[in-house]
């Protein structure tokens, strides 16, 4: 029987790496971890590429250092640096774009220096559509080993699931987030604990920034469920679904339950406009509060998705002098913290949210940081985004991440009015405001 060995998880198409003679190492391969399938990724800020990809590699030694090329008729592609995880320093794998018309078997060949090694990986036969995203991802429970959730799409049955963590802060030379965590779960679960003591032998730091990496997963035919469980082994993958969701350690006055976004690369750093933070919330119902934030929580735009029901209310929490304006329908209400506003009508389908001092000192990287809780006017599902406006402020402010809000739209009716109704603020001893806030209970 083959030896089967995991191997962690995806890496994008990076530089080609060169290696002299003087570093120059044999190389073998653990032919029970020759791996190709089709992987169908999600928006992500971890440095993966996004969309329809064929991943291929094996584990090899020695892998830093080492190359990657794949050979199929008159397809070439590499050679890619290999770039291994934390939680598998032998992995090495390539990603070019999913073909339908290239499901035969890879030629691959690893080299470090003048030395090589060649393998041949297995066909992608029965990979030819895509698995599904899960949704309505949350995390739940305070410290170091919070809850993650989540629910699998109705129509599809995964064969197994895979879990990886991704750490936002320490990057790898192709330009991709490292994994700390890697583990392989029944494919009837639903959440997930994060152990006290990860799979690479770290734990969750406090206020540290990561990625939650959910992979749906079709097995090989002839592949069981036990058998990846036992060893996690990309070998037994044909096809999945990698989908990504930020993340921080919730403190002890966070909500007993957060839902997580999707956040992808910044579509233009040249403005003045974060990247939108994207949910996928399977069900909402009228007049419930949901309990939302995002990884930049220092000021943002709500804006709902094709077919949601509109913002009923918002409550916003208790940061900085919890003061705020919220922007609507050329219209600004002035909002204290843990105050309900309900907005007129049949709602709305977006609003802005701006008055956050910068000397509120908010970690940028915190998802648990302003916790927003929305209400929707009627049944129906979430799949809105908030993206972030942000601008630099000078060194002499003291805040780790120099951001500072700039308007959107209602900028300068923002900035003519703040300090006024501030003033007022500090004389009547309450908010003014066009709408009527209901407390919320």
């Amino acid at each position: 029987m083959k030896r089967l060995r995991w191997s962690a998880t995806v890496v994008l198409l990076g530089s080609v790496l060169t290696t002299g003679a003087a570093s120059a190492a044999p190389i073998s391969i653990d032919p029970g971890t020759v791996n190709n399938f089709r992987d169908t990724r999600s928006l992500n800020d971890v440095g993966v590429a996004q969309g329809d990809t064929n991943q291929f590699g094996a584990d090899i030694v020695p892998s830093s250092g080492s190359s990657i090329t794949g050979v199929q008729g008159g397809v070439t592609v590499g050679p890619v640096g290999c770039a291994p995880f934390a939680v598998n320093p032998n992995f090495c794998a390539v990603s070019p774009p999913f073909s339908a018309s290239r499901l035969d078997a890879w030629s691959l060949t690893f080299a470090n220096g003048p030395n090589t090694a060649t393998i041949v990986t297995p066909t992608l036969a029965g990979a030819e559509t895509p698995v599904p995203f899960p949704h309505t991802v949350t995390i739940s429970g305070n410290g170091f080993t919070p809850t993650l959730s989540f629910s699998v799409p109705s129509g599809f049955t995964p064969d197994a699931i895979r879990i990886n963590i991704f750490d936002k802060t320490v990057t790898l030379p192709n330009g991709a987030n490292d994994v700390v965590h890697t583990q392989a779960i029944p494919a009837n679960a639903t959440s997930f604990q994060v152990p006290a003591t990860l799979s690479s032998g770290q734990s969750l730091q406090e206020g540290r920034p990561y990625v939650l990496n959910i992979q749906l997963v079709d097995l090989r035919p002839g592949a069981t469920e036990a058998a990846f469980l036992a060893t996690n082994n990309n070998a037994l993958i044909l096809r999945r679904s990698s989908s990504f969701f930020d993340f921080t350690p919730l403190t002890s006055t966070a909500p007993p339950q957060l839902l997580l976004p999707t956040v992808g690369p910044d579509p233009n750093p040249n403005d003045n406009q974060g990247a939108p933070y994207q949910f996928n919330i399977g069900e909402v119902l009228a007049g419930r509060t949901i309990f939302v934030d995002p990884v930049l929580a220092i000021g943002y735009d709500f804006q709902i998705g094709p077919g949601d029901p509109n913002f009923a209310s918002v409550i916003l929490p208790n940061v900085g002098d919890g003061r705020f304006d919220v922007g609507f329908d050329q219209t600004v209400v002035s909002l204290l913290a843990g105050v309900q506003l309900f907005f007129p009508g049949d709602g709305v389908s977006q609003f802005s949210v701006r008055g956050i001092e910068t000397s509120a000192n908010l970690d940028p990287t915190n998802v648990t940081a302003f916790v927003t809780g929305l209400t929707f006017i009627a049944d129906g599902h979430f799949t809105g985004t908030m993206t972030p406006i942000t601008q630099f402020v000078p060194a002499s402010v003291p805040e780790p991440a120099t951001l500072l809000l700039v308007g959107s739209g209602l900028v300068a009716v923002i900035a003519g009015r703040r300090a006024r109704r501030r003033e007022d603020h500090r004389r009547r001893g309450g908010p003014r405001a066009r709408c009527r806030p209901t407390s919320s209970t």
